[in-house]
């Protein structure tokens, strides 16, 4: 899940889109079965700690695939 917020600097030669993601619980559970059952593919590249997060996001490197933090361990 990504939560974004409006953008600070609109492209000069292209478009902003600011949205909102309401989660529900049925949706939710309907992704979490399909990666189950392999429908579903994610490309995670790292996953680190919340004590690690700032590390993570101001690595050098350019992350492949999407950065996971667990928030519990």
């Amino acid at each position: 899940m990504t939560i974004v917020g409006p953008t600070e600097a609109r492209p000069a030669d292209g478009l902003a889109v600011d949205f909102v993601v309401e989660s529900d619980r049925a949706q939710l559970s309907e992704i979490v079965q399909r990666v189950r059952d392999g429908r579903l593919r994610t490309n995670i590249g790292n996953v680190s700690a919340l004590d690690d997060a700032v590390a993570t996001f101001n690595a050098t490197r350019a992350p492949r695939g999407k950065t996971v933090i667990r928030v519990r361990p």
